[in-house]
C-alpha cells in the first residue's frame, strides 16, 4: 500500500505509510514475526510525518492504492513478479500500539476466477473499502496488506524466498460520527496459522470458493462484537 484517501482525494501519499522506508520487494515470510503488523514492528506513526487522516463519518469509503506497475513479490528465481492472492484491510484501536484489537473489515480472495491482486491492478491500484457505520468514533491504526501465493508450494517458512508472502503497510486514521461498536480484535502476530490450507499449498486452479486466511471479516451485530467507550491517545 502506497496510499490512502478520502473523498477521491489521493493527498495522502507514501511519505505518510508505515513502513517510511518501505522496501518494494521486501514481503514478511515470518508470520509468527511483529513484522507482520505493518511490515515493520516500529508503529510511531511520528516517523512518517504525518498524524492522522480524517474521515467525515463511518459509513464512508476509504481508498486504498497501490503503485499499480510494481511488482512488488520476492521471486524464487531472484526477480520481482506481480503477486497472486487474496487482500485484507484491518482496524485496530491507536491506543493498542498496533499490537493487538485488529478486526478485519475487508477481505476479498477471488471473485469470477480472478485474484483480488488482479483486481486492484486493473482498477489502477486502487481498492475501495467501507469503514461500517456502527463503528464507534476515534483514532485508528487501518493495515491494508495483500498476499503473495505465487511461491506457497515452497512453504518451508525459513527461506524468505519461498512461501506465502505478505506485503502489509499502515496508516492512522480518524473515524467521527461513528456508532459504539468497537469489535473484538487479534493480536498480530497471531491472525494466520502457518498451516493454513489457504496459505499453504498449490492454487494454479483456484477457484471464487477460495477462502480468505486469518478472522472473520467484521459483520454489525456479530456475536464478539463489544460496545466500548474509547478514549483517544495523546
Amino acid at each position: 500500500m502506497t496510499g490512502i484517501s478520502m473523498y477521491g482525494a489521493s493527498d495522502l501519499t507514501k511519505n505518510t505509510i508505515l513502513p517510511y522506508y518501505s522496501i518494494k520487494n521486501f514481503p514478511v515470510m515470518d508470520f509468527d514475526s511483529d513484522d507482520l503488523r505493518c511490515r515493520t514492528s516500529e508503529t510511531d506513526i511520528s516517523q512518517t510525518g504525518t498524524t492522522v487522516f480524517k474521515v467525515a463519518k463511518a459509513g464512508d469509503t476509504v481508498t486504498l492504492y497501490w503503485e499499480p506497475d510494481s511488482k512488488t513479490i520476492v521471486s524464487a528465481k531472484g526477480g520481482p513478479e506481480y503477486i497472486n492472492g487474496p487482500c485484507t484491510v484491518y482496524l485496530s484501536p491507536y491506543e493498542n500500539d498496533a499490537k493487538d484489537g485488529w478486526f478485519k473489515i475487508y477481505g476479498s480472495g477471488m471473485v469470477n476466477g480472478k485474484w483480488c491482486t488482479e483486481g486492484i491492478r486493473s482498477r489502477g491500484g486502487k481498492l475501495d473499502v467501507t469503514i461500517d457505520a456502527s463503528i464507534a468514533p476515534g483514532k485508528y491504526y487501518l493495515r491494508g496488506e495483500t498476499i503473495g501465493l505465487n511461491y506457497s508450494t515452497l512453504n518451508s517458512w525459513d527461506d524468505y524466498t519461498q512461501g506465502a508472502q505478505s506485503f502489509a503497510n499502515c496508516a492512522v486514521i480518524e473515524i467521527v460520527e461513528g456508532g459504539d461498536v468497537v469489535p473484538d480484535g487479534e493480536s498480530i502476530p497471531g491472525i494466520y496459522d502457518k498451516d493454513d490450507e489457504n496459505l499453504k499449498g498449490d492454487f494454479s486452479d483456484a477457484d471464487d470458493s477460495y477462502e480468505v486466511p486469518g478472522p472473520a471479516e467484521y459483520k454489525p451485530g456479530q456475536e464478539g462484537a463489544t460496545t466500548s467507550k474509547k478514549k483517544s491517545k495523546n
